[in-house]
């Protein structure tokens, strides 16, 4: 089996901790190590790490490879010269793939995701793989919600699929996130699930499919394939990757493609999307507090807190975020956690470049 690890982007949900040369796929917020070396770790026993490509930021693959240390060879490690999302970074990986000659399974794999216990995900991962390998599927990884969640896609299952192992089913359709009273509606329907952005598929496959759905991409990927021949990966991307079409797989493949099937996955997950999924990481005290680091709470309630670096000190407070990262402090309503990245933005305006 192959594996794709998407680790682009800068997570600005978790400012101010996460920035542009630090994102979230390398800070640690599980205690047991940074998200992108938990990743590959997840894949022992699934693929070689020989197999494992990890595509990243040129900004940030300095910080990658510190991350993954001796994980990955460092010459599996891409770094696209800008963010075109996830549609061009996984055509490239299925692209890299193929140029090896190599057209197995293919894991395809959010770097900052976390996934519990391993033991299921390895056994799906399996079970979707020897699927995939029989025939030109496309699969994506659902989850059985546990609450109406807004931040979520969600996926609509379908009927059974001729020969398909049980839980591997059709995806009927893709729906965008919703609104908290549509969310509660698709949640007591029983018939969806949440898209987690994981996906299995041979590299030709998805290939061919981004030929059907995204022709402006897949000519783009052409030149790439004809120019590696005679030039270093990262001149040819230099040269050609802003050309791509910046889309997702979602919108460009998915919700496009006739022949999807989405497979109901037997394990917890979380994409640690806001400061909010610090409570799904580490248990609450009595107060239905989180502290991360040093804090001392008086009179404060349903408060989460990460502060490695100094005390912080709450008071008669309750259902906040409070992240000191040394430089810089954010402090929100636990309910505004999602818009974060709003902050993200105004300091961009502002050119506050030293805080991004």
């Amino acid at each position: 089996m192959l594996s794709l690890i998407m680790a682009g982007g800068i997570g600005e949900r978790f400012w101010p901790l996460s920035r542009a040369r630090r994102p979230k796929q390398v800070l640690d917020l599980t205690g047991r190590g940074p998200m992108v070396r938990l990743t590959v770790e997840r894949l022992d026993g699934l693929c070689d790490r020989e197999d494992v490509l990890v595509i990243t930021g040129a900004a940030q693959r300095e910080g990658i490879l510190e991350a993954l240390g001796d994980l990955v060879d460092p010459a599996n490690v891409v770094g696209e010269p800008l963010g075109r999302n996830t549609a061009a970074c996984i055509g490239l990986g299925a692209l890299l793939a193929r140029r090896r000659g190599r057209d197995d399974a293919m894991l395809v794999l959010p770097a900052d995701h976390l996934v519990e216990p391993v033991d299921a995900f390895r056994e799906l991962a399996r079970t979707g793989a020897r699927w995939v390998e029989a025939q030109p599927a496309l699969v994506t990884f659902g989850i059985r919600p546990t609450r109406p969640e807004t931040g979520y896609g969600y996926i609509r299952v379908g009927e059974s699929l001729p020969g398909a192992p049980e839980g591997i089913r059709r995806a009927a359709s893709f729906l965008e996130k919703p609104s908290p009273e549509r969310a509660a509606e698709l949640v007591a329907a029983g018939d969806c699930l949440w898209n987690s952005g994981m996906f299995l598929w041979r590299p030709s496959v998805i290939l061919d499919e981004i030929r059907a759905w995204l022709p402006e991409l897949a000519e783009v990927l052409d030149r790439i394939d004809a120019a590696l021949g005679t030039r270093p990966l990262p001149e040819v991307l230099d040269e050609m990757y802003a050309d791509a079409p910046a889309i997702s797989i979602d919108y460009g493949v998915m919700e496009k493609a006739r022949e999807v099937a989405v497979i109901e996955a037997g394990f917890a997950w979380s994409d640690v999307g806001s400061w909010e999924a610090m409570r799904e990481i580490h248990a609450p005290d009595d107060d239905r507090n989180v502290v991360v680091g040093d804090a001392v709470c008086v009179d404060a309630t349903g408060c989460t807190v990460h502060a490695p670096g100094r005390p912080v000190a709450l008071l008669g407070v309750d259902d906040l975020v409070v992240v000191d990262a040394g430089d810089a402090v954010l402090v929100c309503r636990r309910d505004r956690a999602q818009e974060v990245r709003r902050v993200v933005a105004a300091l961009r305006e502002q050119g506050r470049e030293d805080l991004l």
